[in-house]
């Protein structure tokens, strides 16, 4: 766990101990709690601090009240429904700075997720033979508790990459204008597109975003335009909701979307392969538009990622970072 995890855990923590020794529904009391704890300085992440902010609301507007009395006997149940209600307020907080909200929110989407739960059905395989149910990591289960969405999480060292992958059934292009909180958003956010698998995972997925001018997104992926920068930082991690995954970039590639009369490899299309024919148009791809060699090979049945972005030398260009699992 890195140190914010853990600072997250602790802040946490010292909740719970608070919402369990004092009385949350006198007012006066919550005042001089709120001042001994703000001068104090206990808290060293925003969890704490908006805690601390809707504490000092407390007595003041009874909505502050019953969702602090709500929060508190989540947190007396269950340290880990604690971990959840706050975890979900936090990223709330960030993202949509509405902290006083932030249990509210919580609360909707819990309400959502339980009424999933009880339509879901227990998938079985060509046999007929029932499944054990995959569990979801427990690193990412509040983020998909609050966008189920998610599909993964991608981080690149040395660049900004270090983003939620997310996966609309309904509309592939959906996040190509919205963030992660479903808002409206010219960034949009990391996706694969509709007819991508990842349980069980495809052979290749192709994950999607922007160039943006600022850097976020993909805006940095094409320092791998530099081998010295390539040859630095060789790899990237990649999770899908099931599994962690660390893989090696192989190739680098410049190319551009086929129009439709055009014939050629699409690499936007590729998922699987059943033949050595398929795999190599995939390889040939890769001889005819990688900008350098680097010096690493994919072997047939390896599984691979593609990190997609626009490139602006051409017409329709692309940026295409293809990596294998290790």
């Amino acid at each position: 766990m890195d140190q914010n995890k853990k600072d997250v855990f602790d802040d946490i923590k010292m909740i719970e101990r608070i919402c369990q020794v004092h009385d949350l529904e006198d007012g006066a009391k919550n005042k001089r709690l709120y001042k001994y704890l703000k001068s104090q300085r206990l808290f060293n992440t925003w969890v704490g601090k908006s805690f601390l902010e809707a504490l000092g609301k407390n007595g003041k507007d009874s909505r502050y009240r019953r969702t602090l009395e709500r929060c508190c006997r989540l947190i007396a149940g269950s340290f880990l429904a604690m971990a959840v209600v706050l975890g979900v307020s936090i990223l709330y907080f960030q993202i949509e700075e509405e902290k006083q909200e932030a249990v509210l929110a919580y609360i909707r989407e819990e309400r959502r997720q339980a009424e999933l739960q009880e339509t879901e059905d227990t998938e079985e395989d060509n046999s007929e033979m029932e499944e054990e149910p995959v569990a979801i990591l427990e690193e990412y289960a509040i983020l998909y508790s609050m966008n189920p969405d998610l599909v993964g999480w991608i981080k690149i060292d040395g660049t900004r990459i270090d983003y939620p992958v997310m996966q609309n059934k309904d509309n592939e292009d959906y996040y190509l204008s919205h963030n992660f909180q479903r808002e409206s958003d010219s960034k949009g956010a990391l996706f694969i597109d509709a007819d991508s698998s990842i349980m069980p995972k495809d052979q290749n997925l192709v994950i999607f975003g922007h160039n943006t001018r600022d850097n976020s997104i993909l805006g940095t992926l094409d320092y791998y335009l530099d081998k010295d920068f390539y040859e630095q930082y060789p790899t990237l991690e990649f999770d899908t909701l099931y599994e962690k995954g660390n893989y090696e970039i192989v190739a680098v590639v410049k190319t551009a979307v086929k129009q439709q009369e055009e014939s050629g490899f699409r690499y936007y299309w590729f998922h699987n392969y059943e033949e050595d024919s398929e795999f190599q148009e995939l390889l040939d791809f890769i001889e005819e538009n990688q900008i350098y060699d680097t010096g690493k090979d994919l072997v047939y049945g390896d599984h691979t990622i593609m990190l997609s972005t626009c490139e602006y030398t051409v017409d329709n260009g692309r940026l295409v970072v293809i990596a294998r699992k290790m």
